[in-house]
């Protein structure tokens, strides 16, 4: 048995975490996050047999660990997807069977290693593609989509692709580089995904559920300024009446309560408002509550800025912040301190 490294303390770690997060997921989060508890429950089993395999336990019995690495990749999409769809269908479990062949070519270690993780990076890449077309969609329908984004997790992926392939490259140099440098790497990477994982698990346990994707609402491109003519009438009316009845100022404003306080359909909104204004339908609603902020800030009010803002209809601090930053171009205190001089 050979002795443990820095490499395996980490990798006791990412058990600890995995069983955190698998039983934290699994016992206090709604039926759409078994996905993710499975995920991390997974990445503990992983890290425990990469331990036993690397000190010499079990590696003369049976290699298993490099099926992981292709096994990631799918599992992170399957989790994302039942994340934001709440439902998974049994056969789309395929996306995990490539995995198995692998298992009895596992002797080929660096071969194995090379095809798991391009095939990590291919599904990475297909997870944030999903997660950017629902950002879209709930942009078209929700004026609080910005607290459901999930532009953090995108990020993560990110960093965690771009290490993979860092590492990649390592592990198919390893006879031309120090031993201690070849373990330095691995370690390098491990530690980022350990603090990948731990991220993961602080900003959903944060975020809580999303809402569930609805139809695409996006309008079609054809015919762009026959159809801007066609809306404009539509457009002109439903923008009078949201400034009249100053519906903007009530919480969490969805595309279908304004169909159900103006009567017009929810497409004929949503392509309304794409049309004519070319914006979604969370900026064109946020436009106003930040309009109302300035009025307010402008007026002098003794109002704080946080007042103002739940008056404005937003439902929390960050995104009022960041919206407000988005379309003024500033933040809330640098415009009333603007205002002020």
């Amino acid at each position: 048995m050979e002795a443990l490294n820095f490499v395996n303390l980490i990798q006791a770690g990412a058990i600890a975490i995995g069983v955190l997060g698998g039983v934290l997921f699994w016992l206090t989060k709604p039926y759409e996050f078994r996905g993710i508890a499975f995920f991390y429950l997974a990445m503990a089993l992983a890290a425990t047999i990469n331990i036993l395999e690397e000190t010499g336990v079990t590696r003369d019995i049976y290699l298993v660990s490099p099926v992981f690495i292709m096994l990631f990749g799918p599992a992170t999409y399957l989790s994302a997807k039942l994340i934001i769809e709440k439902k998974l269908l049994w056969r789309e479990a395929w996306h995990l069977a490539p995995a198995l062949p692998l298992l009895f070519f596992t002797s080929y270690t660096y071969e194995v290693i090379a095809v798991g993780t391009i095939w990590r990076l291919a599904y990475a890449l297909f997870t944030m593609s999903m997660i950017w077309k629902y950002k879209r969609l709930l942009d078209e329908e929700r004026s609080d989509a910005e607290e459901y984004s999930l532009n953090w997790l995108i990020w993560v992926l990110v960093i965690t692709a771009a290490f993979n392939l860092v590492d990649l490259v390592r592990l198919n140099i390893q006879p031309l580089i120090p031993h201690g440098l070849n373990i330095f790497g691995q370690g390098v990477n491990n530690a980022v995904w350990l603090i990948a994982s731990m991220v993961i698990i602080v900003k959903f346990q944060m975020q809580g559920s999303l809402p569930k994707k609805s139809a695409k609402l996006l309008p079609d491109t054809k015919d762009g300024e026959a159809r801007k003519e066609d809306y404009t009438a539509v457009f002109e009316e439903l923008d009078k009446l949201i400034r009249l009845n100053e519906w903007y100022l009530k919480p969490r404003l969805t595309l279908h309560d304004l169909s159900e306080l103006t009567g017009l359909q929810v497409r004929e909104i949503s392509r309304a408002i794409n049309v004519v204004k070319e914006l979604p339908f969370n900026e064109y609603i946020n436009g106003f509550r930040v309009e109302y902020v300035c009025n307010a800030i402008e007026t002098g009010t003794k109002q704080s800025l946080l007042e103002i803002a739940m008056a404005a209809g937003f439902s929390s601090k960050a995104s009022f912040n960041k919206v407000f930053k988005q379309i003024a171009g500033m933040t809330p205190s640098e415009y009333k301190s603007r205002v002020k001089a």
